[in-house]
This record gives structure tokens, sequence and C-alpha cells, in this order.
């Protein structure tokens, strides 16, 4: 089965290689007004990837990463639908040791299919993103960060995991303002932060590619409804079934009429300050009720808070705690900043600050003494060549909290990613 993934996976990489070559130039009409600005790790990701595309849609030479945008864009026009795909490999040390170190791979595709758009009744889309993580290594995060003594892991996903972390109708009303999604997606989703949610692209630490005290599935079905009341905030609540803790390679139905749901309260302001730029400041309220898989009910608060300062700067905060956790991290906050372009070669170079400290949980270590916290700093620097970025990367751990004795550990990381 994961052979079977891993395979299409590689396919998918060149395939829009060869189908831009195939492609002619796309036509110049501005695109539609998109309505409604979704929150979502999936819309970040798809703008994300618009922008680039719309750089090399800019150059003034024609080679394949140009025809590769003018392909999406002509496919974007004719059918409605936009798509990204991440692809990388992470490959991972720890110091103090010598073992073998660790090695990632990890697809994720995202697709958002814009059906129709009807001014009496409003516009219909569908999204789709899937995540597979697999170790190519004898080692993985979890065994990387075991053996270094770490409460915090390593990375982002430091085991394999193969999810459906959205499947959904997404339905916005006329006026632009309000839309309803109905179907499979994750609580992160309105949990986010420019700098410091990607794995692939930014942090790799895990309290500095996320929120480091999460409790919440990575994926569950539920619904809930975004409200747009201005151009600069934006506030949802919704629910999801609670018994789809692991959030496995499949979406589960069994349990969604049983009872027991999960629920969320979410606000944001993204205010545009003149030259700096969109800022983006958010709070997040999640309760988790108990569950077979989950006995212990519990809660969390996590604010968010990301700000450009022109093109070159951007600075980033996050602050989350969670009551009754079942994670080992029961608090954390995380900033930092990140340069990019710092040598004036290509807009996708970025160099990353981060630092964080987490409060270990320590309810899960009854019996053993640990350190009551860790602190962790994180520096990288991508270099992009097209669609391609080649990232060293560096985390030091100050007194592991798992070996009192020990004073430091460091992981070095190298990633290639590959961005559609």
């Amino acid at each position: 089965m994961r052979s079977t993934i891993w395979i299409g996976g590689l396919v998918a990489l060149f395939l829009p290689f060869a189908a831009a070559d195939a492609q002619q130039a796309a036509d110049d009409d501005d695109d539609d007004d998109d309505g409604v600005r979704h929150v979502g790790k999936i819309h970040n990701r798809l703008r994300a990837a618009e922008a680039r595309e719309q750089y090399f849609l800019e150059q003034p030479f024609d080679d394949a990463a140009r025809r590769y945008a003018q392909a999406k864009e002509r496919i974007q026009d004719a059918t409605g639908i936009s798509y990204s795909m991440t692809s990388s490999v992470l490959s991972q040390w720890g110091s103090p040791g010598r073992d073998y170190g660790a090695v990632q791979a990890q697809f994720s595709p995202a697709v958002n299919w814009k059906m129709f758009d009807d001014p009496g009744i409003g516009a219909g889309s569908f999204q789709f993103a899937y995540l597979a993580t697999q170790y190519w290594s004898g080692q993985t995060g979890t065994t990387l960060q075991n053996r270094l003594n770490l409460n915090s892991q390593v990375n982002d996903y430091p085991d394999n995991q193969l999810t459906f972390a959205q499947v959904s109708y997404t339905h916005d009303f006329p006026g632009e303002f309000l839309s309803l999604t109905v179907g499979q997606f994750p609580f992160s989703n309105f949990d986010s932060n420019a700098y410091s949610n990607n794995e692939q692209v930014n942090f790799i630490g895990y309290s500095l590619a996320q929120n480091g005290s999460q409790n919440y599935s990575q994926g569950s079905l539920g619904a809930y409804v975004q409200i747009n009341p201005t151009e600069e905030l934006t506030f949802a609540v919704g629910f999801q079934d609670a018994n789809n803790v692991l959030a496995s390679n499949y979406i589960q139905f069994n349990t969604v009429g049983q009872g027991q749901y999960s629920w969320f309260l979410y606000g944001a302001w993204s205010p545009t300050f003149g030259k700096l730029g969109q800022g983006s400041y958010s709070l997040l309220y999640y309760n988790l009720p108990s569950v077979e898989m989950q006995p212990q009910a519990s809660s969390g608060l996590s604010f968010s808070a990301s700000q450009p300062f022109g093109e070159k700067w951007g600075v980033f905060l996050r602050a989350n705690t969670v009551w009754n956790s079942s994670q080992p991290i029961q608090s954390s906050i995380a900033g930092g900043a990140v340069y990019n372009n710092p040598l004036g070669r290509a807009p996708l170079d970025q160099i990353g600050l981060g630092i964080a400290w987490n409060r270990v949980n320590q309810t899960l270590y009854a019996d053993t003494y640990v350190n009551p916290s860790e602190t962790m700093v994180e520096l990288y620097w991508s270099w992009s060549i097209r669609h391609l970025l080649i990232t060293p990367d560096v985390q030091l751990y100050f007194q592991p909290a798992l070996t009192p004795t020990q004073q430091m550990a460091a992981v070095f990381s190298l990633r290639l990613t590959v961005l559609f």
C-alpha cells in the first residue's frame, strides 16, 4: 500500500513538468474575484502557490517553470481547479551520539475545485488535502527524540502517517461575507501562522512548525461557519466528531452520529499597516470531550501573530496552552523572525531564526524526575532553484527535559523540497 502511494507521489512530481511543456501561453485576462477569503491550511498553500506562479509568469525568459505556471493558470481558468503539490525529503542527525540519522519523506497535495458561482445562490467549491509521511530509515523522528532525551519532538511528523487532512464542500453565500464548510477538516486550519506553520518550507522543530501544545485531531468529520464582517476581521465556529483521535488513512463515518463532539471558536484580525504589509493576529479556543481513545477531556487556547516589515522582514509569535493535556507539551511560547531573499538572488530564499520555550506536561512522568521545561533555538537558510528548495537547518535544545544532567542536544537537518 505504501509503495503504491509513493510511486504515485513520484509520478506526480514529474507529470506537471511534462504537461507544462505541452501547454500554450495562457491568456492575460485577470482572474475573477475569489469572494470570501477562506481560512485554512489548504487555502494558505494554494495562495502561496499562486504567488509563486505569478512570479514565474512575470519573468522575461521562457523556461519550464514559466510554461508550468502558464499551464496551471490555464487549467484554473478552464476548470476552476487550483492545486499545489509539495514534496520533501528531510534528513536529521542528533548529537550527542553517533547513530544513523532519520530520513523522512513527505508528500502533501492540495486541491480546490470551484464548481459554480451564481449571483443568486452563491459559490460552491470542493477541497481535498492529503498528508503522507514515511520514514525511509530505521530511525524515525520519535526514536531520534528519545535518544536525545527530549520532551519536544524534533519535527512536525515524527512517525509514519497517512491522513486525509481535508475532504470538504464549502458554500459561499451571496454577499461574500458568510461561508459554510461541511466534511473532514482539522482544527489546525484555525491555528496557523505565516512563518511558523509548515515543516516542508519553514521551521522544522515541532513547536516552531505548529502550535506546540496542540491536543486536537489531525482531521475529522464536522462543519464550521466562517464570517467576514469586514475585510480585516474573520470569525469562525464549528464542531467535529471527537471519536476520530488518530485521523488514520481513512475517513471515519461510523462514529459521526454517536455523540461526543469537539468544538472551537476562532477570531482573527488582519490589518495592513502602510508599507509594512498585511499582518495576522488570531485567537483559537477549542474543547475536546472525553472519548474512548482519549479519555481525558481537555481544552486549549492558542494565540498566533505574524507581521511583515516590508518585503524583506517578517516576525511572528505563538503562545498556547492546554488544560488536561494528553500530549508531552503543556504550554509553549515561540517567536522569531525571517529575512527574505538575503542575497538578492531569488525571492524564495529565506533565513529563519526562532526560539521556543516548552513547558513539560509532568503528569506523563509521574514516577520520574524531569526538568519542568525545555528551550530550543532553530536557524535555517533556504536556497531556491526554481521550484526546488535546499535548506540546511540546526536546532539546539538547552537542558533536555528527560535527563537533568545533560546540558544540550543538537539536531542537524538537511531538507530538499519541491514546490508545485
